[in-house]
């Protein structure tokens, strides 16, 4: 044939080559680390005739695992920025030991500087050498660019850090004294991030030796630089991080020269099982019209490998595709008699994100947790040892017939599988019967029988075979030796694949048939999203179909012994909560002045301020009634208290109103409450309380007669309200903005006047709402009033509340969060208006918001933990 060329798989050096066809990388056969070769000295083949290999080879490819790995780069530059912080004296002090050994420091200065100088100037010489000998010009192209684009962007970082103030860039300082006057600069060493860029932007340390010895090289340099206090700690490892984050963008954005597997290599692990292939297909690339490249594979009598690019008719690889569902390659394989095989293909770096998903469901859940290795091969071993132990207990799955090194990736074989349907096939074709229900709960059982557990069954873990025998394939994730709560979790996840596609009541008919009514009771705790397959759970997303099922099971057990399991040490609620928790610390932190706190505290009278904190309470009280009160559902009034205790943190980080409500809304649908219902009573809870407030400064302002202090601009309010009242006519007149401000508010009115009617039939209801609201109002401005009281300050009632209402009102319209800063200085500004000095004023709005906001903060964290606990929330 023409254009042959011969191969050279990655454990063979020695052999001869010739230059390479396009569609095999170099990188695969010419790694200067390869072992020894151990190809057969003798002149017989073990292929009887030529393999016919059909696959899509790319020249270069793209990893998400690079992509993950700048993404914690970034985090990592963060974390060491924000340690930096915490750990300056440290880290400071290490370089200051080194430094004082005066002698020493003298005595390696020249030999040491040779050193950095030799390594700057002849690592990217070896790097870049050493990718041209192995004729990656363009590899060797982009690294050098990679590091040219890494410097000059991380100079202009270097710029923008120094417009920066010394205080946040304090952990990337280094300080010098010269000439008896001290000056710091930012110790950001461009050209280690220059250096690192391109040996990542080059290859992977595994695959170049010089990129290997590189890295210790100059990870030696970084060392005696902040030994020498040229860099400080967290700067050494920023500009690593930093290095590394350039490096890896560039080999996601560009790619990178493919080292997985070539066709020479796989025949050649298939040959080291044992397996003497005449065909491999690719099964995996869709759609199933793909051209796929086509070559032959033969071996020379001295052990090696030729492929040879022939031309084929797509019918001589025309087989069923698979979805490309785990990120590695598939291929068909048959053997020399006909015989059928499938084999896996994991290629170097592709199980990062499978890693990192196992390491946080370790993280996440209790007792369900595994050992994790990055290693591709002891997660290939781990899958072949559970599916050989499933195998031999009976267990209806294909033959494993072993594992194979392939150049630098790992081959997995086993016997094919038949033509299967899956249960979605079953149950769209109504051919979904008992006993295949039946067959797939003994498959499971006689895998528990042997302590074996799948953990992963999902829609693709079961399926028909043409004879009506049942297959549980997939056992990726399986454990040997496993858990009773392992065993437990696959009970639960079958018994929810099967509701989903024969129904709960016939999945519950066949799991007692083949369980013991103790066997099913014990999987109800575990019934729960997280422990569920994704594609499984992405199925339940708006369902209740576990919660049917729990209850089905358990409806002759009492509740309290069947409780759902606590299988997660943190739900994603948990993360929320503590992000507002850590958010609301850093704007408290961020937004209080200690010193006017404590100073204020300092002068006022601890009983006023404890009387103040107790009116304070009383508004949680009067936020609950009308909550209770608009709610037609029944709604425990404690309960009800504890939400607005709870909404205390909440409001550190919500615009006012917001952070309540959002709060209230969530708590009322967990009592069983419709969405819907539950909007229109927060809606009515913050229209109520919003006419009150405001119809009790009206009247307040209107009817207190000469008992004010403080002279108003009541021709300013008089003529404000004349001109808001124009602009309503105005509007209301105009048919166009009629229309449009309706369309805006029709939706809201349809919803809230059937529940205006229902409360309106109900005066003891409308006594209540309208109760509450008043008793909130009280209890703010009496927290007012025992404030300015504490302070020694005092002012007319009528006063005090106007004063309270206007200012609270004015503040909170800014939209900050919990209207901090403009509502202290609105309430400061008021009471100065109403002839208090700012002396008394600031402390006085100080003290009211410590018991009305910031100091209610703990409570609300304490109530939002409890109503978590009792899933109120």
């Amino acid at each position: 044939m023409e254009n042959s060329e011969e191969l050279v798989t990655s454990d063979i050096t020695e052999a001869p080559t010739t230059s390479v066809e396009p569609q095999v990388d170099p990188a695969e056969t010419e790694f200067e680390d390869a072992p020894e070769s151990t190809a057969p000295t003798s002149s017989r083949s073990r292929l009887p005739e030529p393999v016919f290999f059909a696959d899509r080879l790319l020249s270069r490819r793209r990893r998400r695992a690079d992509l993950y790995e700048a993404i914690m780069c970034l985090v990592g530059i963060v974390l060491v920025w924000g340690l930096g912080f915490v750990a300056s004296s440290t880290t400071e002090g290490v370089a200051q030991d080194v430094l004082r050994v005066t002698v020493i420091r003298d005595l390696l200065l020249m030999p040491l500087s040779l050193l950095e100088g030799l390594t700057i100037l002849v690592t990217p010489i070896a790097v870049i050498g050493m990718l041209l000998l192995r004729r990656q010009v363009s590899t060797a192209i982009e690294a050098l660019a990679t590091s040219m684009i890494a410097g000059v962007t991380s100079y202009v970082i270097l710029l923008g850090l120094r417009q920066l103030p010394e205080t946040i860039t304090g952990p990337l300082r280094v300080t010098n004294v010269e000439n008896g006057q001290t000056a710091s600069h930012i110790a950001i060493n461009l050209v280690a991030i220059a250096l690192i860029a391109l040996f990542t932007a080059a290859g992977e340390s595994e695959a170049l030796r010089s990129v290997r010895w590189s890295y210790w090289a100059l990870g030696i340099i970084i060392v005696i630089w902040v030994l020498r206090g040229q860099l400080t700690l967290p700067s050494a490892l920023i500009s690593v991080l930093l290095g590394r984050t350039f490096g890896v963008s560039s080999r996601f954005f560009l790619g990178f020269q493919d080292r997985s597997a070539s066709g020479g290599q796989i025949v050649k692990a298939l040959l080291s099982i044992r397996i003497i292939p005449s065909r491999v297909i690719r099964t995996d690339l869709l759609p199933a019209g793909v051209t796929l490249d086509t070559w032959t594979v033969s071996e020379t009598p001295h052990g090696h490998f030729r492929m040879e690019t022939t031309e084929a008719d797509s019918a001589e690889y025309t087989i069923a595709r698979r979805p490309p569902v785990d990120g590695n390659r598939h291929y068909q394989v048959w053997d020399t008699y006909g015989v059928p095989y499938e084999i896996t293909i994991l290629d170097p770096g592709r199980g990062m994100a499978g890693t990192l998903l196992e390491v946080w469901n370790n993280v996440r859940l209790r007792g369900i947790s595994r050992w994790v290795s990055p290693s591709v091969k002891a997660a290939a071993e781990r899958s072949m040892l559970t599916a050989i132990s499933a195998k031999r207990s009976g267990v209806h799955l294909p033959e494993p017939m072993g594992i194979a090194q392939a150049g630098d990736s790992i081959m997995t074989a086993m016997r094919a599988l038949p033509p299967t349907a899956s249960l979605k096939d079953l149950a769209d074709t109504d051919a979904l019967s008992d006993d295949i229900l039946d067959q797939a709960w003994k498959q499971l059982l006689l895998a528990h029988s042997h302590a074996i557990s799948h953990r992963h069954i999902a829609p693709s873990s079961v399926v028909l075979d043409q004879s009506s025998e049942v297959w549980l394939i997939h056992w990726d994730e399986g454990e040997v030796a496993t858990t009773e709560l392992n065993q437990r979790i696959d009970i639960a996840q079958l018994l929810t694949l099967l509701a989903i596609y024969a129904g709960p009541e016939r999945a519950l008919a066949s799991a007692r048939r083949n369980l013991s009514e103790a066997e099913l009771v014990a999987c109800a705790p575990v019934l729960q999203k997280p422990v569920l397959p994704s594609e499984v759970s992405s199925t339940l997303r708006r369902s209740d179909l576990l919660d049917r099922l729990r209850e089905a099971i358990v409806a002759d057990t009492p509740q309290e012994s069947v409780q759902p399991a606590n299988l997660q040490r943190f739900a994603p609620r948990t993360m929320i909560t503590f992000g507002v928790l850590a958010v609301a610390v850093v704007v408290l932190m961020g937004s209080l002045n200690f010193s006017d706190i404590v100073a204020a505290v300092k002068q006022a009278s601890p009983i006023w301020i404890a009387v103040a904190f107790a009116f304070a309470a009383t508004t949680w009280v009067g936020g609950a009634v009308p909550l209770v009160a608009f709610s037609q559902e029944k709604v425990k009034f404690g309960d009800a208290i504890l939400a607005q205790i709870a909404a205390s943190i909440i409001t550190l980080v919500a615009p006012a109103g917001i952070g309540p409500a959002a709060l209230n809304l969530r708590f009322l649908t967990k009592q069983k409450m419709s969405t819907a219902a539950a909007v229109t009573t927060v809606t009515l809870q913050q229209i109520s309380q919003f006419l009150v407030t405001v119809s009790l400064l009206v009247i307040v302002l209107f009817f207190s007669g000469s008992s004010l202090s403080v002279s108003l601009p009541y021709g300013a309010i008089i003529a404000g309200t004349a001109v808001v009242a124009v602009i309503v006519i105005v509007c209301i007149s105009i048919p166009k903005i009629r229309k449009f401000i309706w369309s805006k508010i029709e939706p809201t009115w349809k919803q809230v006047y059937p529940r205006l009617l229902w409360v309106a039939g109900q005066p003891q209801r409308l006594l209540a709402v309208l109760g509450g609201n008043l008793l909130m109002n009280i209890g703010f401005v009496g927290a007012f009033w025992a404030s300015l009281t504490a302070m020694g300050g005092s002012l007319n009632l009528v006063t005090l509340s106007i004063t309270y209402l206007a200012s609270n009102s004015l503040g909170s319209v800014v939209p900050s969060p919990g209207g901090i800063g403009p509502v202290e200085a609105a309430l400061t500004g008021g009471l100065q208006v109403a002839g208090i000095a700012v002396s008394t004023a600031l402390p006085t709005a100080i003290i009211y918001r410590l018991v009305t906001f910031y100091g209610r903060a703990p409570f609300g964290w304490v109530a939002l933990k409890i109503m978590q606990k009792r899933n109120l929330i």
